[in-house]
């Protein structure tokens, strides 16, 4: 898999059918409607705690959000990215044997979120072909994502991996400017602040970005595409 296939694999954008088909519901099911609650996050704010996926059944309806995966020692790598009519907090309905992998979810544009506590998420589910075909869609995807982050660890050098992730943020958020800082960086790609600090540095040494505070700006994309693989020298 190529780097410019990740950036515009379909996996990275919403499904605005099933959206609608998830709105519908509330028309068809009024106790989905009575127990639903709308929340609004703010970029960079924690959109679902640890604590509170296992609680609460979640769609993202607006915005977009990341997972943020938690190890013992409290270091965090995000594992996938969300879009609108992505479904979370499944641990909530499906009383797992073993809980899976401690996350939380992280706002990196402004979010809007449906929630509904446990006592709900499970029979809304069984009620829900719709809402079962969202979450289907939503592992998938999470899993599709997964398997590229690893891929892209096991077989590219940091510098490149760093490129491709400023190239990717800036796709995302549709600007050359991305309010990111070292360690935002670091943890979505599973290393350390001081490591990313010194990629940038160099990066900005020749001429490719432009650093500031909590901000990356793009000054030549070409070569941040060369050195991720985008493009041949």
């Amino acid at each position: 898999m190529t780097l410019m296939t990740s950036l515009e694999n379909p996996f990275h954008h919403s499904d605005d059918s099933l959206l609608m088909m998830l709105a519908a519901l509330f028309e068809s099911d009024p106790r989905m409607a009575e127990t639903v609650e709308v929340l609004k996050v703010l970029p960079w704010d924690t959109a679902a705690s640890t604590e509170e996926v296992q609680s609460y059944l979640y769609v993202l309806v607006e915005g977009m959000a990341m997972m943020m995966a938690l190890n013992q020692d409290g270091r965090r790598l995000a594992t996938a990215m969300l879009q609108p009519g992505a479904v979370f907090g499944e641990e909530s309905a499906l009383n797992f044997e073993r809980p899976g992998p401690a996350y939380y979810v992280q706002a990196i544009k402004p979010v809007k979120l449906w929630r509904w506590p446990r006592a709900e998420a499970r029979a809304l589910l069984e009620r829900q072909a719709t809402l079962r075909l969202a979450l289907m869609r939503t592992f998938g995807t999470r899993m599709l994502q997964v398997e590229h982050r690893l891929e892209e660890a096991a077989y590219r050098w940091l510098p490149e991996r760093l490129a491709a992730e400023i190239l990717r943020q800036s796709s995302y958020l549709q600007t050359s400017q991305i309010r990111l800082s070292h360690q935002a960086l670091a943890d979505i790609l599973g290393t350390y602040r001081e490591t990313v600090s010194a990629i940038l540095r160099d990066f900005r040494e020749a001429g490719w970005v432009k650093l500031g505070y909590r901000r990356i700006t793009i000054l030549d994309r070409e070569a941040l595409e060369r050195m991720a693989g985008m493009r041949r020298a």
